[in-house]
């Protein structure tokens, strides 16, 4: 029996860390439960939860067992399960690799197909008939659509390939990758490794992976990923310090001769900055903040002020704070960046490394500052300002506080700005529970860390 005529040109697909190409060229792509399978080497993008009901559930046709007997495939090339890691913000995704197979693996001895996504409580439909193909739902597996209409259509969209085992990486038909940079980047890798390797393509106009900004027309077609990861938000703040730090640069008639009249000012003129005064009328399309955003701007610093951990910092830490709250939500501005959507401002998981560039306006020409170590922490505390509220609500790597925070007062500074932004929308975000662990966890990692580098 062979793969029905109407799909025999299809491909099936499986993304990947790039961390995980060494491995995959010595053993392929193993099932979890394979004995060879690299959990300590791996670089697992996927949620702890999914795996563990994976992990248990059952495969009623084809060669048995669980689904961590099996390599998964989509159908998909456009996968809802990538752009949910990427909201997370722990990979970037210029690091994930496209291996696109040829449907025919289905007719390996043992393969089985699914109608749905094998992630969720509910089982899919399990097939090991290819004529069955049919029952799967194709016109939401080739949506390009971010979204879908309902949960269900979304699990459709993600109906898998499972195939016993393994499957060697020289069974693909091509890799995608973000960029040639990329490709470069894999290229020497499997030189070193000396092994066969499928040609190495870019994404093609007619047939989509990544998730890139497309409604903004400024930014549509220019290939910037929809969300920035870890990488390259640390590489956005890193650039934002060198600049903000260039006294080539700096204004000789700044608008505030110090930080600590900026501050003063921005407690009596929100809109003393031309950066805020984009923020004074701005309506929000998120459901949460029911407020403009210079109203939930306030709300937020008042917040900050009521909590007793900020009471706690020293002054100069306060005033930081502080100065971080009236200025961390500037990269959802300006205006002029939401006229195509009626001046009302979208979601944007981007907005804190957007501010980057507005910061060092400020800092080059509307304030005085000759401390570094002020500017750096200012700028830090804008780009990070969500930080510990994603890890606790959206699974985002606590690691990040660690790597990010440099001591125990800048954690502290994450922690407390953090804490004001996320109760300022709801109490319920903030697990007071969790966050002491949170808080606990990187205390001792931050200690751990500095007593062996001496910083």
């Amino acid at each position: 029996m062979s793969i029905p005529a109407q799909y025999v040109t299809r491909y099936i697909y499986h993304f990947t860390h790039i961390d995980n190409l060494p491995s995959l060229l010595r053993n392929g792509f193993l099932a979890k439960n394979h004995p060879n399978f690299p959990l300590a080497s791996s670089t697992s993008i996927a949620a702890a939860s999914i795996q563990e009901r994976r992990a248990a559930m059952n495969v009623t046709c084809g060669a048995g067992g669980v689904i961590h007997d099996y390599v998964p495939f989509y159908f998909g090339s456009v996968s809802p399960m990538l752009l949910g890691i990427l909201n997370r913000k722990n990979i970037d995704q210029f690091d994930i690799l496209y291996f696109e197979f040829p449907i025919s693996l289905l007719m390996r001895p043992g393969a089985v197909f699914t109608d749905a996504s094998a992630n969720a409580g509910i089982s899919p439909n399990f097939y090991d008939d290819v004529q069955l193909l049919g029952n799967l739902n194709w016109s939401e597996i080739d949506s390009w659509r971010w979204g879908s209409g309902s949960e269900n259509q979304k699990r459709q969209r993600m109906a898998e390939a499972l195939i016993p085992n393994s499957v060697q990486v020289q069974n693909a038909s091509k890799v995608i990758v973000w960029n040639n940079d990329v490709g470069d980047k894999v290229r020497r890798i499997v030189k070193e490794h000396g092994c066969s390797f499928p040609p190495i393509a870019l994404e093609s106009e007619y047939r989509r992976h990544y998730f890139t900004k497309f409604e903004d027309p400024a930014e549509r077609g220019k290939g910037f990923t929809l969300v920035t990861g870890p990488k390259e938000t640390w590489d956005i703040y890193s650039w934002a310090r060198t600049e903000a730090n260039d006294v080539t640069q700096k204004s000789r008639r700044p608008s505030f001769d110090s930080l600590t009249e900026m501050l003063e000012t921005l407690r009596e003129d929100f809109g003393c900055l031309p950066h805020t005064a984009e923020l004074i009328g701005l309506r929000s399309a998120n459901g949460m903040h029911k407020k403009t955003v210079d109203v939930h701007t306030k709300e937020v610093v008042e917040k900050l002020l009521e909590l007793h951990e900020f009471d706690d910092l020293p002054l100069f830490a306060r005033n930081r704070v502080e100065l971080a709250a009236y200025l961390h939500d500037i990269g959802k501005g300006p205006k002029s960046r939401w006229t195509w959507n009626d001046g009302l401002q979208k979601v944007d998981p981007d907005h804190p490394v957007r501010a980057m560039e507005m910061m060092v306006d400020i800092f080059i020409n509307h304030v005085a500052c000759d401390k570094p170590e002020a500017v750096n922490s200012i700028l830090k505390l804008v780009c990070y300002h969500d930080l510990v509220g994603e890890v606790l609500g959206k699974g985002r790597d606590k690691q990040q506080i660690v790597d990010v925070a440099h001591n125990l007062l800048e954690l502290d500074m994450l922690f407390v700005l953090g804490r004001a932004d996320a109760t300022s929308l709801s109490e319920e975000w903030w697990d007071e529970d969790e966050a002491v662990e949170l808080y606990s966890y990187c205390r001792k990692k931050i200690i751990a860390r500095n007593q062996i580098t001496g910083y």
